[in-house]
């Protein structure tokens, strides 16, 4: 009777062990992560994809794995590596419901490479010259500094409350905006000294090699996301070039008079479109779903965090 008793707890034991994930006593099922922006991205992913189990578990762990132990912001090809490994791991299903997703967004207006989104950015680029050049200014100058900025401000508004009442045009609103920022550069220029304009300069250029260092480190991570071959980039630089090109051509049309912004931005639009086409006709079609995990990724996390510094990140938000 003794070792019928004692034979009955082992066995649920044992039971209890081979059923692992079943245990109804085990709550660590889900992977953990490392730092709450990760936890918060996660959760806007899963939710918006419908992710859970096995599933959710392939994203935390990606993003652990990529999100250097919570230092995310360390490391430019975040987003392209997360973008990678779900590529490879998800389902096709899933994948589809990322694409579809995509589309709806995209047919929403919410396409960070759409004009808001470059608005968006040149306005934090102004942001951070504007704190730059507020750090090197004296008391008396910060005073002076910020009556410039308002009055510049109201200037603006009145600018934009003209245009949006049909009293100018958008053309005459954008040179009226054209010649307001002229007039204060050159406020802020007769404010500064010659010393304080050379460590802005200074500053510039840490900004400027920062950037482009960072934005080697996306582009490198990039190719290696994607898998790039030689004669893929070959390819690609060439239909940049062409791109350039015509962009080049479009706004030496504008700036003669040949042709109206509006005009020029539905022919800027056809470009994109042409643009796009030469991408895909050279890469394949897993390289072409990596992107489009990555744009998708990039918004959602534009989305919660703003664009990640000069691409995302000059150094600043995280976009990869």
């Amino acid at each position: 009777m003794k070792r019928k008793l004692l034979f009955t707890p082992l066995l649920m034991a044992l039971a209890i062990f081979i059923a692992g994930c079943e245990n109804p006593f085990n709550n660590n099922d889900e992977v953990q992560l490392d730092a709450q922006e990760l936890e918060l991205f996660s959760s806007d992913l899963e939710t918006d994809l419908g992710l859970t189990g096995t599933s959710a578990n392939i994203l935390r762990s990606a993003l652990n794995r990529h999100g250097n132990g919570g230092r995310w912001n360390e490391d430019p090809g975040f987003l392209w590596k997360l973008a990678a490994e779900l590529h490879e791991k998800l389902s096709d299903e899933e994948k589809t419901k990322i694409f579809t997703r995509m589309k709806r967004m995209k047919e929403h207006g919410k396409d960070d490479k759409g004009n808001g989104a470059r608005g968006h950015d040149k306005g934090k680029d102004d942001a951070g010259a504007f704190r730059a050049i507020h750090s090197v200014l004296t008391d008396e100058q910060k005073a002076a500094f910020d009556e410039i900025m308002k009055d510049f401000r109201t200037q603006m508004a009145t600018i934009h409350e003209s245009a949006k009442a049909g009293e100018m045009t958008k053309e005459e609103a954008g040179e009226a905006m054209k010649t307001l920022n002229e007039s204060l550069k050159e406020a802020i220029n007769n404010l500064l000294t010659d010393e304080q304009k050379a460590e802005l300069e200074q500053m510039k250029e840490e900004r400027e090699a920062n950037r482009k260092e960072f934005s080697e480190a996306l582009e490198a991570a990039k190719i290696e996301a994607l898998g790039l071959t030689d004669e893929q980039l070959a390819a690609l630089k060439v239909a940049k070039a062409e791109t350039k090109t015509s962009v080049e051509a479009l706004k030496t049309k504008v700036d003669s008079g040949e042709m109206t912004r509006k005009e020029a931005g539905e022919a800027m639009k056809e470009i994109w479109k042409t643009d796009k086409q030469k991408s895909f006709e050279i890469l394949t079609e897993a390289q072409i779903e990596i992107m489009k995990i990555h744009s998708y990724l990039q918004m959602r996390w534009h989305h919660r965090h703003g664009p990640r510094g000069g691409d995302g990140d000059g150094r600043g938000g995280r976009g990869g």
